[in-house]
Protein backbone atom coordinates (compact mmCIF):
# COMPACT_ATOMS: atom_id res chain seq x y z
CA UNK A 1 0.00 0.00 0.00
CA UNK A 2 1.69 3.29 -0.95
CA UNK A 3 1.58 6.30 1.63
CA UNK A 4 -1.21 8.98 1.01
CA UNK A 5 0.06 12.35 0.25
CA UNK A 6 -0.92 15.61 1.94
CA UNK A 7 -1.69 18.21 -1.19
CA UNK A 8 -0.95 21.59 0.88
CA UNK A 9 -2.15 24.82 -1.42
CA UNK A 10 0.68 27.87 -0.35
CA UNK A 11 1.66 30.74 -2.20
CA UNK A 12 -0.90 29.69 -4.87
CA UNK A 13 1.16 25.88 -5.95
CA UNK A 14 0.19 22.78 -4.96
CA UNK A 15 2.54 20.76 -3.02
CA UNK A 16 2.39 17.18 -2.47
CA UNK A 17 3.62 16.16 0.64
CA UNK A 18 4.37 12.23 1.80
CA UNK A 19 2.43 11.58 5.23
CA UNK A 20 5.81 9.63 5.89
CA UNK A 21 7.44 13.13 5.75
CA UNK A 22 6.08 12.88 9.74
CA UNK A 23 7.04 9.80 10.48
CA UNK A 24 10.48 8.59 9.73
CA UNK A 25 10.87 5.74 11.47
CA UNK A 26 7.57 4.23 10.28
CA UNK A 27 6.78 3.03 6.56
CA UNK A 28 2.83 2.76 7.45
CA UNK A 29 1.60 5.79 9.36
CA UNK A 30 -0.62 4.68 12.12
CA UNK A 31 -4.36 6.38 11.75
CA UNK A 32 -4.42 8.69 13.73
CA UNK A 33 -1.04 10.44 11.83
CA UNK A 34 -3.43 11.28 9.13
CA UNK A 35 -5.33 13.01 11.94
CA UNK A 36 -6.86 16.61 12.11
CA UNK A 37 -9.57 19.08 13.11
CA UNK A 38 -10.84 21.32 10.13
CA UNK A 39 -13.55 23.53 10.41
CA UNK A 40 -16.89 21.77 9.59
CA UNK A 41 -19.66 23.99 8.90
CA UNK A 42 -22.94 23.15 10.86
CA UNK A 43 -25.27 21.70 8.46
CA UNK A 44 -29.24 21.80 8.61
CA UNK A 45 -29.99 18.31 6.17
CA UNK A 46 -32.85 19.96 4.04
CA UNK A 47 -31.89 17.35 1.40
CA UNK A 48 -34.62 14.62 0.34
CA UNK A 49 -33.25 11.06 0.99
CA UNK A 50 -34.05 9.06 -1.97
CA UNK A 51 -34.27 5.21 -1.27
CA UNK A 52 -31.14 3.45 -1.13
CA UNK A 53 -29.83 1.75 -4.34
CA UNK A 54 -27.19 -1.36 -4.93
CA UNK A 55 -25.96 -0.70 -8.12
CA UNK A 56 -24.31 -3.82 -9.77
CA UNK A 57 -20.87 -3.92 -10.41
CA UNK A 58 -19.83 -3.22 -13.62
CA UNK A 59 -22.82 -1.60 -14.37
CA UNK A 60 -22.52 -0.05 -17.97
CA UNK A 61 -24.62 -0.52 -20.73
CA UNK A 62 -21.70 -1.31 -23.01
CA UNK A 63 -18.83 -2.95 -21.29
CA UNK A 64 -16.29 -3.17 -24.46
CA UNK A 65 -16.37 0.83 -24.85
CA UNK A 66 -14.30 1.21 -21.77
CA UNK A 67 -11.74 -0.44 -22.82
CA UNK A 68 -11.00 2.44 -25.37
CA UNK A 69 -11.71 5.52 -22.76
CA UNK A 70 -7.79 4.92 -22.10
CA UNK A 71 -6.75 9.18 -22.06
CA UNK A 72 -4.16 9.54 -19.75
CA UNK A 73 -5.89 12.46 -18.14
CA UNK A 74 -9.11 10.71 -17.68
CA UNK A 75 -8.17 8.38 -15.28
CA UNK A 76 -6.27 8.06 -11.82
CA UNK A 77 -3.84 4.90 -12.10
CA UNK A 78 -4.79 3.37 -14.84
CA UNK A 79 -3.24 5.68 -17.53
CA UNK A 80 -1.30 8.17 -16.27
CA UNK A 81 1.95 6.26 -16.69
CA UNK A 82 2.68 5.64 -20.28
CA UNK A 83 3.13 9.02 -20.57
CA UNK A 84 5.12 10.41 -17.25
CA UNK A 85 6.44 7.86 -15.95
CA UNK A 86 9.00 7.38 -18.67
CA UNK A 87 10.38 10.54 -18.58
CA UNK A 88 10.23 11.64 -14.82
CA UNK A 89 14.15 11.14 -14.28
CA UNK A 90 14.56 14.15 -16.77
CA UNK A 91 11.74 15.96 -15.49
CA UNK A 92 13.37 15.19 -11.74
CA UNK A 93 16.86 16.44 -13.29
CA UNK A 94 15.17 19.75 -14.36
CA UNK A 95 13.45 20.31 -11.56
CA UNK A 96 16.70 19.95 -9.47
CA UNK A 97 18.28 22.77 -11.22
CA UNK A 98 15.56 25.34 -10.96
CA UNK A 99 14.09 24.61 -7.26
CA UNK A 100 13.08 27.50 -5.32
CA UNK A 101 12.02 27.43 -1.31
CA UNK A 102 8.64 26.41 -0.65
CA UNK A 103 6.97 29.77 -0.13
CA UNK A 104 5.37 30.67 3.28
CA UNK A 105 2.24 29.75 4.32
CA UNK A 106 -0.52 32.30 3.47
CA UNK A 107 -1.91 33.80 5.81
CA UNK A 108 -6.01 34.47 4.29
CA UNK A 109 -5.79 31.28 2.39
CA UNK A 110 -5.84 34.11 -0.94
CA UNK A 111 -3.73 33.94 -3.64
CA UNK A 112 -2.54 36.86 -6.36
CA UNK A 113 -3.38 35.87 -10.03
CA UNK A 114 -0.74 37.88 -11.12
CA UNK A 115 2.45 36.22 -9.69
CA UNK A 116 2.38 32.42 -10.48
CA UNK A 117 4.88 30.60 -8.63
CA UNK A 118 7.62 28.75 -10.67
CA UNK A 119 8.37 25.46 -8.00
CA UNK A 120 10.25 22.26 -8.62
CA UNK A 121 7.65 18.94 -8.40
CA UNK A 122 7.99 17.42 -5.38
CA UNK A 123 8.70 13.76 -5.43
CA UNK A 124 6.45 11.58 -3.49
CA UNK A 125 7.58 8.37 -3.80
CA UNK A 126 7.33 6.81 -0.60
CA UNK A 127 11.11 5.28 0.03
CA UNK A 128 12.84 8.78 -1.15
CA UNK A 129 14.32 9.81 2.32
CA UNK A 130 16.50 12.76 0.87
CA UNK A 131 13.63 14.11 -0.55
CA UNK A 132 11.67 14.15 2.74
CA UNK A 133 13.69 15.55 4.63
CA UNK A 134 14.59 18.09 2.18
CA UNK A 135 10.59 18.76 2.06
CA UNK A 136 10.99 18.70 5.84
CA UNK A 137 13.99 21.10 5.78
CA UNK A 138 12.05 23.45 3.57
CA UNK A 139 8.70 23.66 5.98
CA UNK A 140 10.86 23.84 8.86
CA UNK A 141 9.84 20.78 10.56
CA UNK A 142 11.97 19.63 13.58
CA UNK A 143 11.41 15.21 13.12
CA UNK A 144 12.94 15.06 16.62
CA UNK A 145 10.19 17.17 18.66
CA UNK A 146 7.93 14.43 17.28
CA UNK A 147 6.01 17.54 15.33
CA UNK A 148 2.27 17.35 15.02
CA UNK A 149 0.33 16.86 11.69
CA UNK A 150 -2.37 19.21 13.06
CA UNK A 151 0.21 22.02 14.01
CA UNK A 152 1.85 22.41 11.04
CA UNK A 153 -1.34 22.08 8.15
CA UNK A 154 -3.22 24.54 10.05
CA UNK A 155 -0.40 27.18 9.08
CA UNK A 156 -2.53 26.30 5.83
CA UNK A 157 -5.82 27.36 5.06
CA UNK A 158 -6.28 24.94 2.18
CA UNK A 159 -5.04 21.37 2.55
CA UNK A 160 -6.55 17.65 2.06
CA UNK A 161 -5.14 14.22 2.19
CA UNK A 162 -4.77 12.07 -1.27
CA UNK A 163 -5.39 8.08 -0.82
CA UNK A 164 -5.20 7.20 -4.15
CA UNK A 165 -5.58 3.29 -3.55
CA UNK A 166 -8.15 3.58 -1.06
CA UNK A 167 -11.59 2.24 -2.75
CA UNK A 168 -14.31 2.74 -1.44
CA UNK A 169 -17.14 0.32 -2.56
CA UNK A 170 -20.68 1.56 -2.97
CA UNK A 171 -22.62 -1.89 -2.79
CA UNK A 172 -21.24 -3.41 0.08
CA UNK A 173 -21.89 -0.19 2.02
CA UNK A 174 -25.59 0.44 1.31
CA UNK A 175 -26.00 -3.29 2.52
CA UNK A 176 -23.52 -3.10 5.77
CA UNK A 177 -24.29 0.15 7.21
CA UNK A 178 -21.64 2.29 5.87
CA UNK A 179 -19.32 0.30 7.89
CA UNK A 180 -16.82 0.94 5.34
CA UNK A 181 -17.53 4.42 4.85
CA UNK A 182 -17.09 5.22 8.59
CA UNK A 183 -13.64 3.28 9.07
CA UNK A 184 -12.33 6.14 6.82
CA UNK A 185 -13.75 8.68 8.82
CA UNK A 186 -12.54 7.80 11.52
CA UNK A 187 -8.97 7.79 9.97
CA UNK A 188 -9.67 11.28 8.87
CA UNK A 189 -11.19 12.60 12.05
CA UNK A 190 -9.93 10.89 14.92
CA UNK A 191 -12.96 13.02 17.32
CA UNK A 192 -15.76 10.55 14.92
CA UNK A 193 -14.96 7.64 17.02
CA UNK A 194 -18.68 6.79 17.09
CA UNK A 195 -22.63 7.48 16.56
CA UNK A 196 -21.32 8.51 12.81
CA UNK A 197 -25.13 9.13 10.85
CA UNK A 198 -24.81 8.42 6.70
CA UNK A 199 -27.50 9.49 4.91
CA UNK A 200 -27.86 9.16 1.07
CA UNK A 201 -28.90 12.42 -0.42
CA UNK A 202 -30.01 13.37 -3.72
CA UNK A 203 -27.34 14.49 -5.97
CA UNK A 204 -25.79 14.55 -9.52
CA UNK A 205 -26.95 12.53 -12.46
CA UNK A 206 -23.45 10.53 -12.64
CA UNK A 207 -22.46 10.28 -8.96
CA UNK A 208 -23.69 9.29 -5.52
CA UNK A 209 -23.66 12.17 -2.50
CA UNK A 210 -24.19 10.74 0.86
CA UNK A 211 -23.91 13.42 3.64
CA UNK A 212 -22.21 12.28 7.01
CA UNK A 213 -22.93 13.74 10.73
CA UNK A 214 -20.98 13.45 13.27
CA UNK A 215 -23.09 15.46 16.53
CA UNK A 216 -23.64 19.44 14.94
CA UNK A 217 -20.89 18.33 12.34
CA UNK A 218 -21.94 17.21 9.16
CA UNK A 219 -19.70 17.25 5.59
CA UNK A 220 -20.55 15.28 2.20
CA UNK A 221 -19.15 12.45 0.64
CA UNK A 222 -18.93 11.96 -3.17
CA UNK A 223 -18.77 8.85 -4.61
CA UNK A 224 -17.97 8.85 -8.19
CA UNK A 225 -20.32 6.75 -10.36
CA UNK A 226 -19.03 3.91 -12.00
CA UNK A 227 -17.09 4.65 -15.81
CA UNK A 228 -17.38 8.30 -14.68
CA UNK A 229 -13.67 8.91 -14.39
CA UNK A 230 -13.13 8.18 -17.82
CA UNK A 231 -14.82 10.46 -19.12
CA UNK A 232 -13.69 13.28 -16.58
CA UNK A 233 -10.29 14.37 -15.11
CA UNK A 234 -10.38 13.46 -11.32
CA UNK A 235 -7.11 15.20 -10.95
CA UNK A 236 -8.39 18.52 -12.51
CA UNK A 237 -11.37 18.59 -10.30
CA UNK A 238 -9.48 17.79 -7.36
CA UNK A 239 -6.82 20.61 -7.81
CA UNK A 240 -9.43 23.15 -8.84
CA UNK A 241 -11.48 21.98 -5.89
CA UNK A 242 -8.39 23.10 -3.75
CA UNK A 243 -7.29 26.13 -5.91
CA UNK A 244 -11.12 27.73 -5.54
CA UNK A 245 -10.91 26.64 -1.93
CA UNK A 246 -8.06 29.00 -1.32
CA UNK A 247 -10.20 32.25 -2.69
CA UNK A 248 -13.21 31.27 -1.11
CA UNK A 249 -15.02 30.57 -4.01
CA UNK A 250 -15.33 26.36 -2.87
CA UNK A 251 -15.89 24.74 0.32
CA UNK A 252 -13.07 23.11 2.30
CA UNK A 253 -12.33 19.89 1.06
CA UNK A 254 -10.44 17.48 3.03
CA UNK A 255 -9.65 14.13 1.61
CA UNK A 256 -9.62 11.99 -1.61
CA UNK A 257 -9.72 8.49 -2.27
CA UNK A 258 -9.34 6.37 -5.60
CA UNK A 259 -13.16 7.01 -6.13
CA UNK A 260 -14.36 9.67 -4.08
CA UNK A 261 -13.96 13.14 -1.97
CA UNK A 262 -15.21 14.20 1.16
CA UNK A 263 -15.43 18.07 1.56
CA UNK A 264 -17.52 20.71 3.00
CA UNK A 265 -20.38 22.41 1.73
CA UNK A 266 -22.20 25.43 1.38
CA UNK A 267 -25.46 26.06 3.39
CA UNK A 268 -28.29 26.91 1.13
CA UNK A 269 -29.96 25.20 -1.76
CA UNK A 270 -29.94 24.82 -5.45
CA UNK A 271 -31.80 26.85 -7.66
CA UNK A 272 -34.42 25.28 -10.30
CA UNK A 273 -33.89 26.00 -14.10
CA UNK A 274 -36.24 28.57 -14.27
CA UNK A 275 -34.69 30.99 -11.09
CA UNK A 276 -31.75 31.80 -13.86
CA UNK A 277 -33.93 34.11 -15.56
CA UNK A 278 -34.88 35.58 -12.05
CA UNK A 279 -33.83 39.54 -12.16
CA UNK A 280 -33.02 39.17 -8.42
CA UNK A 281 -30.39 36.42 -9.41
CA UNK A 282 -29.02 37.00 -12.37
CA UNK A 283 -26.90 39.76 -11.82
CA UNK A 284 -25.26 38.14 -8.78
CA UNK A 285 -24.68 34.88 -11.08
CA UNK A 286 -23.21 37.19 -13.57
CA UNK A 287 -21.23 39.07 -10.79
CA UNK A 288 -19.68 35.57 -9.19
CA UNK A 289 -19.13 34.53 -12.75
CA UNK A 290 -16.70 37.14 -13.59
CA UNK A 291 -15.11 36.49 -10.10
CA UNK A 292 -14.24 33.61 -11.13
CA UNK A 293 -12.83 34.10 -14.32
CA UNK A 294 -10.66 36.98 -12.86
CA UNK A 295 -9.50 35.59 -9.69
CA UNK A 296 -8.36 32.30 -10.87
CA UNK A 297 -5.05 31.49 -12.40
CA UNK A 298 -4.70 29.09 -14.71
CA UNK A 299 -0.91 28.23 -14.10
CA UNK A 300 -1.71 27.14 -10.91
CA UNK A 301 -3.84 24.48 -11.48
CA UNK A 302 -2.26 23.41 -14.60
CA UNK A 303 0.81 22.48 -11.88
CA UNK A 304 -1.13 21.00 -9.48
CA UNK A 305 -2.73 18.60 -12.00
CA UNK A 306 0.63 18.03 -13.22
CA UNK A 307 2.08 17.08 -10.13
CA UNK A 308 -0.80 14.60 -9.79
CA UNK A 309 0.05 12.75 -12.31
CA UNK A 310 3.66 12.31 -12.07
CA UNK A 311 2.61 11.23 -8.28
CA UNK A 312 0.16 8.73 -9.45
CA UNK A 313 2.26 7.12 -12.27
CA UNK A 314 5.28 6.81 -10.08
CA UNK A 315 3.02 4.88 -7.86
CA UNK A 316 2.02 2.77 -10.84
CA UNK A 317 5.55 2.65 -11.84
CA UNK A 318 6.81 1.45 -8.52
CA UNK A 319 4.06 -1.73 -7.99
CA UNK A 320 4.81 -3.50 -11.90
CA UNK A 321 7.67 -5.16 -13.01
CA UNK A 322 10.05 -3.16 -15.13
CA UNK A 323 8.54 -3.02 -19.24
CA UNK A 324 10.65 -4.57 -21.68
CA UNK A 325 12.24 -2.49 -24.27
CA UNK A 326 9.45 -3.32 -26.98
CA UNK A 327 6.92 -2.88 -24.48
CA UNK A 328 8.55 0.39 -23.25
CA UNK A 329 8.71 1.61 -26.97
CA UNK A 330 4.90 0.92 -27.64
CA UNK A 331 4.23 2.62 -24.27
CA UNK A 332 5.11 5.84 -25.81
CA UNK A 333 2.37 6.15 -28.30
CA UNK A 334 -0.26 7.70 -26.57
CA UNK A 335 -2.50 10.56 -26.61
CA UNK A 336 -1.78 13.39 -25.12
CA UNK A 337 -2.82 15.44 -22.36
CA UNK A 338 -6.21 17.00 -21.77
CA UNK A 339 -5.59 21.10 -21.26
CA UNK A 340 -8.25 22.67 -22.37
CA UNK A 341 -11.73 22.44 -23.67
CA UNK A 342 -11.22 21.69 -27.18
CA UNK A 343 -8.70 18.80 -26.47
CA UNK A 344 -11.38 17.17 -24.15
CA UNK A 345 -14.04 17.55 -27.38
CA UNK A 346 -11.17 15.75 -29.44
CA UNK A 347 -11.21 13.03 -27.11
CA UNK A 348 -14.97 12.48 -26.87
CA UNK A 349 -15.37 12.50 -30.32
CA UNK A 350 -12.54 9.71 -30.41
CA UNK A 351 -14.64 7.62 -28.24
CA UNK A 352 -17.76 8.51 -29.05
CA UNK A 353 -20.22 5.36 -29.88
CA UNK A 354 -20.80 4.87 -33.24
CA UNK A 355 -24.38 4.34 -33.52
CA UNK A 356 -27.24 5.30 -36.32
CA UNK A 357 -29.08 8.14 -34.28
CA UNK A 358 -25.93 10.18 -33.92
CA UNK A 359 -25.31 9.43 -38.03
CA UNK A 360 -29.05 10.36 -38.81
CA UNK A 361 -28.54 13.53 -36.89
CA UNK A 362 -25.31 14.89 -39.11
CA UNK A 363 -27.08 13.13 -42.40
CA UNK A 364 -29.96 14.97 -41.72
CA UNK A 365 -27.47 18.27 -41.21
CA UNK A 366 -24.82 17.66 -43.54
CA UNK A 367 -27.03 16.62 -46.84
CA UNK A 368 -23.68 17.13 -49.60
CA UNK A 369 -21.93 14.74 -47.00
CA UNK A 370 -21.20 11.11 -46.95
CA UNK A 371 -22.05 9.67 -43.28
CA UNK A 372 -22.04 6.58 -42.35
CA UNK A 373 -21.26 4.17 -39.40
CA UNK A 374 -17.58 3.85 -40.51
CA UNK A 375 -16.90 7.49 -41.01
CA UNK A 376 -19.15 9.14 -37.84
CA UNK A 377 -16.14 9.92 -35.85
CA UNK A 378 -14.55 11.99 -38.76
CA UNK A 379 -17.15 13.78 -39.75
CA UNK A 380 -17.50 14.77 -35.97
CA UNK A 381 -13.74 15.76 -35.87
CA UNK A 382 -14.35 17.76 -39.07
CA UNK A 383 -16.94 19.64 -37.85
CA UNK A 384 -15.04 20.44 -34.78
CA UNK A 385 -12.33 21.56 -36.45
CA UNK A 386 -14.94 23.32 -38.08
CA UNK A 387 -16.35 24.96 -35.35
CA UNK A 388 -12.92 25.97 -33.28
CA UNK A 389 -11.40 27.43 -36.27
CA UNK A 390 -14.18 29.91 -37.25
CA UNK A 391 -14.94 30.55 -33.32
CA UNK A 392 -11.12 31.75 -33.06
CA UNK A 393 -11.50 33.76 -36.09
CA UNK A 394 -14.98 35.53 -35.24
CA UNK A 395 -13.84 35.91 -31.77
CA UNK A 396 -11.32 36.55 -29.54
CA UNK A 397 -12.56 35.11 -26.17
CA UNK A 398 -9.88 35.27 -23.35
CA UNK A 399 -9.03 31.83 -21.84
CA UNK A 400 -9.49 31.59 -18.22
CA UNK A 401 -10.11 28.92 -16.15
CA UNK A 402 -14.14 27.80 -16.77
CA UNK A 403 -16.81 26.18 -15.07
CA UNK A 404 -18.83 24.15 -18.27
CA UNK A 405 -21.43 22.98 -16.16
CA UNK A 406 -22.93 26.08 -14.49
CA UNK A 407 -26.15 24.66 -14.71
CA UNK A 408 -29.06 25.80 -12.25
CA UNK A 409 -28.50 22.83 -9.34
CA UNK A 410 -24.65 23.73 -9.51
CA UNK A 411 -25.64 27.35 -8.03
CA UNK A 412 -26.42 27.89 -4.40
CA UNK A 413 -28.73 30.43 -2.88
CA UNK A 414 -29.09 31.05 0.93
CA UNK A 415 -32.23 29.87 2.39
CA UNK A 416 -32.32 32.69 5.46
CA UNK A 417 -35.22 35.15 5.71
CA UNK A 418 -33.32 38.20 4.75
CA UNK A 419 -32.66 36.58 1.49
CA UNK A 420 -35.96 35.84 0.42
CA UNK A 421 -37.13 39.15 1.22
CA UNK A 422 -34.69 40.41 -1.15
CA UNK A 423 -35.85 38.31 -3.93
CA UNK A 424 -39.27 39.41 -3.13
CA UNK A 425 -38.11 43.05 -3.84
CA UNK A 426 -38.50 45.21 -7.35
CA UNK A 427 -35.59 44.45 -8.94
CA UNK A 428 -36.32 46.81 -12.48
CA UNK A 429 -33.03 48.73 -11.37
CA UNK A 430 -30.02 46.88 -11.42
CA UNK A 431 -27.65 46.85 -8.09
CA UNK A 432 -24.76 45.13 -8.00
CA UNK A 433 -23.31 44.28 -3.76
CA UNK A 434 -19.73 43.81 -3.68
CA UNK A 435 -17.65 41.24 -4.57
CA UNK A 436 -17.35 39.87 -0.69
CA UNK A 437 -21.44 40.77 0.03
CA UNK A 438 -22.46 38.25 -3.20
CA UNK A 439 -24.01 35.51 -1.16
CA UNK A 440 -24.19 33.31 -3.96
CA UNK A 441 -22.06 30.27 -4.54
CA UNK A 442 -20.84 27.40 -7.26
CA UNK A 443 -20.36 23.92 -6.96
CA UNK A 444 -19.44 20.21 -8.63
CA UNK A 445 -16.19 21.22 -10.36
CA UNK A 446 -15.56 18.48 -12.70
CA UNK A 447 -15.34 19.93 -15.53
CA UNK A 448 -13.71 22.63 -14.51
CA UNK A 449 -11.36 23.24 -17.53
CA UNK A 450 -9.53 26.13 -19.44
CA UNK A 451 -11.51 27.80 -22.00
CA UNK A 452 -12.70 30.87 -24.16
CA UNK A 453 -14.94 33.08 -21.75
CA UNK A 454 -17.38 32.96 -23.94
CA UNK A 455 -18.42 29.35 -23.54
CA UNK A 456 -18.85 29.30 -20.44
CA UNK A 457 -20.88 32.24 -20.48
CA UNK A 458 -23.04 30.67 -23.18
CA UNK A 459 -23.18 27.50 -21.84
CA UNK A 460 -24.66 28.67 -18.83
CA UNK A 461 -27.33 30.43 -20.77
CA UNK A 462 -28.27 27.22 -22.50
CA UNK A 463 -28.83 26.37 -18.75
CA UNK A 464 -32.20 28.39 -18.87
CA UNK A 465 -33.55 26.08 -21.40
CA UNK A 466 -33.24 23.42 -18.51
CA UNK A 467 -33.57 19.71 -19.01
CA UNK A 468 -36.35 20.02 -21.15
CA UNK A 469 -34.42 21.98 -23.53
CA UNK A 470 -37.31 24.91 -24.00
CA UNK A 471 -35.33 26.85 -25.91
CA UNK A 472 -37.71 29.90 -26.18
CA UNK A 473 -35.76 30.29 -22.68
CA UNK A 474 -32.35 31.19 -23.67
CA UNK A 475 -32.05 35.14 -23.94
CA UNK A 476 -31.58 36.67 -27.28
CA UNK A 477 -27.98 37.41 -27.21
CA UNK A 478 -28.54 40.81 -28.57
CA UNK A 479 -27.52 44.49 -27.33
CA UNK A 480 -31.06 45.45 -28.00
CA UNK A 481 -32.19 42.89 -24.98
CA UNK A 482 -32.60 44.49 -21.49
CA UNK A 483 -31.51 41.16 -19.63
CA UNK A 484 -28.62 40.72 -21.77
CA UNK A 485 -27.29 43.99 -21.04
CA UNK A 486 -27.89 43.80 -16.95
CA UNK A 487 -26.30 40.37 -17.34
CA UNK A 488 -22.97 41.56 -18.68
CA UNK A 489 -22.98 44.34 -16.67
CA UNK A 490 -22.94 42.53 -13.75
CA UNK A 491 -20.71 40.08 -15.43
CA UNK A 492 -18.12 43.07 -15.54
CA UNK A 493 -18.89 44.46 -12.22
CA UNK A 494 -19.51 47.89 -13.33
CA UNK A 495 -22.89 49.22 -13.92
CA UNK A 496 -21.67 52.08 -15.68
CA UNK A 497 -20.20 49.84 -18.27
CA UNK A 498 -19.99 51.80 -21.68
CA UNK A 499 -22.24 50.46 -24.36
CA UNK A 500 -19.40 49.83 -27.00
CA UNK A 501 -18.06 47.40 -23.86
CA UNK A 502 -21.46 45.60 -23.61
CA UNK A 503 -21.90 45.20 -27.00
CA UNK A 504 -18.58 44.01 -27.85
CA UNK A 505 -19.03 41.54 -24.70
CA UNK A 506 -22.45 40.12 -25.95
CA UNK A 507 -21.56 39.83 -29.61
CA UNK A 508 -18.35 37.77 -27.88
CA UNK A 509 -21.10 35.37 -26.34
CA UNK A 510 -22.92 35.27 -29.34
CA UNK A 511 -20.37 33.48 -31.45
CA UNK A 512 -20.33 31.03 -28.85
CA UNK A 513 -23.88 30.00 -28.54
CA UNK A 514 -23.49 27.33 -30.81
CA UNK A 515 -20.53 25.33 -29.04
CA UNK A 516 -22.44 24.26 -25.97
CA UNK A 517 -25.26 22.04 -27.84
CA UNK A 518 -22.42 20.36 -29.70
CA UNK A 519 -20.38 19.66 -26.27
CA UNK A 520 -23.04 18.28 -24.71
CA UNK A 521 -24.41 16.27 -27.52
CA UNK A 522 -21.39 14.72 -27.97
CA UNK A 523 -21.48 14.02 -24.24
CA UNK A 524 -24.57 13.05 -23.91
CA UNK A 525 -24.41 10.19 -26.93
CA UNK A 526 -21.08 8.85 -24.76
CA UNK A 527 -23.56 8.21 -21.94
CA UNK A 528 -26.11 7.15 -23.49
CA UNK A 529 -24.11 3.80 -23.74
CA UNK A 530 -22.22 3.77 -20.31
CA UNK A 531 -25.25 4.92 -17.89
CA UNK A 532 -27.53 2.83 -16.16
CA UNK A 533 -29.50 5.55 -15.28
CA UNK A 534 -33.07 6.31 -15.98
CA UNK A 535 -32.61 9.10 -18.39
CA UNK A 536 -33.06 9.15 -22.19
CA UNK A 537 -29.28 10.51 -23.06
CA UNK A 538 -29.71 9.96 -26.69
CA UNK A 539 -32.80 12.05 -27.05
CA UNK A 540 -31.28 14.59 -25.18
CA UNK A 541 -28.19 13.98 -27.19
CA UNK A 542 -30.25 14.40 -30.54
CA UNK A 543 -31.89 17.67 -29.28
CA UNK A 544 -28.81 19.10 -27.90
CA UNK A 545 -26.94 18.88 -31.20
CA UNK A 546 -29.98 20.41 -33.22
CA UNK A 547 -29.22 23.19 -31.08
CA UNK A 548 -26.11 23.93 -32.51
CA UNK A 549 -27.31 22.85 -35.82
CA UNK A 550 -29.65 25.96 -35.63
CA UNK A 551 -27.22 27.78 -34.43
CA UNK A 552 -24.63 27.42 -37.29
CA UNK A 553 -27.28 27.66 -39.65
CA UNK A 554 -28.24 31.11 -38.55
CA UNK A 555 -24.92 32.39 -37.92
CA UNK A 556 -23.61 31.17 -41.43
CA UNK A 557 -26.45 33.12 -43.16
CA UNK A 558 -25.23 36.31 -40.88
CA UNK A 559 -21.56 36.20 -42.24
Amino acid sequence: MSSPVYCILSGGAVHCIPVTVFTPSSSVPPPEKLARKPEISTHQDTLAVPKASCPTAGSFKNKSLLYTLNNPSLSDLESDTTQLANTAEEDNEEAAKNEEALPPAASNGSVSPKTPSRLAVLRSSQDDSDNEAEIVSRMNIDLASEVSIESVLNEYSTHAVYMPEYFVDLETNLTSDYTQIKQLLTKIFPDWKADVAIKQLTGGITNMLLSCTHGQETLLMRVYGKGTNLIIDRHREFVSHLVLNSLKLAPPIHARFSNGLIYGFFPGRSLDPKELSHPGLFPLIAQQLGNVHNSVNCEYIEDGVEKLRKYTANLKKQSQPKPSQKSSKRDKKVKRTINSVWDLLEDWIQIVPENEALVNVFKANLPSEDVSLENIRHVILEELKWLKSTLLRASKSPVVVSHCDLLSGNIIIPETSEFQEYLAKDHNTLHLPSLEDNPLKFIDYEYMLPAPRAFDIANHFAEWQGFDCDRSAIPEPSASNPVMIDWCKSYLNNIDASSEEIGALIDEIACYYGMPGFYWGIWAMIQSELSTIDFNYAEYSELRLEEYWQWKRNFTRAK
